[in-house]
């Protein structure tokens, strides 16, 4: 736990001293029903002057057992992808019982700086409070 709040902690100030990538949810929490196909929405929040590249593919990884996610459509303008429109992903929940649960993931990603002309690989790590219903 003590690993987990200082990564965490490391992550905020990493994006507050480069104007990096965070990961945001849009809403936190989400009501599934029968855990199947259903979908959130994720956002990326970005530093002024950065941009977060379509290609190499944007990538989402569960932490948490019995749920699979995927990115069912990732919003772009040209090569980039576009920060003002959610992310949409796909949660199968078919592993869980019905109740409250959260899921952990990581988001991977490529962005980039156009004023000082690097770009890196990011990650964010993010959780959703879901409730399922069969």
């Amino acid at each position: 736990m003590k690993i987990l709040l200082f990564a965490m902690i490391m992550m905020n100030s990493l994006f507050a001293q480069t104007g990096g990538v965070k990961v945001a949810l849009k809403p936190e929490t989400h009501e599934l029903r029968n855990g199947i196909g259903t979908v959130f929405d994720l956002q990326l929040e970005a530093g002024e002057g950065i941009h977060v590249n379509a290609r190499p593919a944007m990538t989402i990884e569960s932490q948490t057992k019995g749920v699979e996610l995927s990115i069912k459509e990732l919003p772009k303008t040209g090569e980039y992808i576009d920060l003002g429109k959610p992310i949409k992903v796909q949660c199968n929940t078919t592993g869980l019982t019905a109740g409250a649960h959260r899921i952990d993931f990581i988001v991977g990603f490529t962005y980039c700086n156009d004023n000082e002309g690097w770009c890196r690989l990011g990650r964010d790590s993010s959780s959703i409070e879901i409730r399922v219903s069969k």
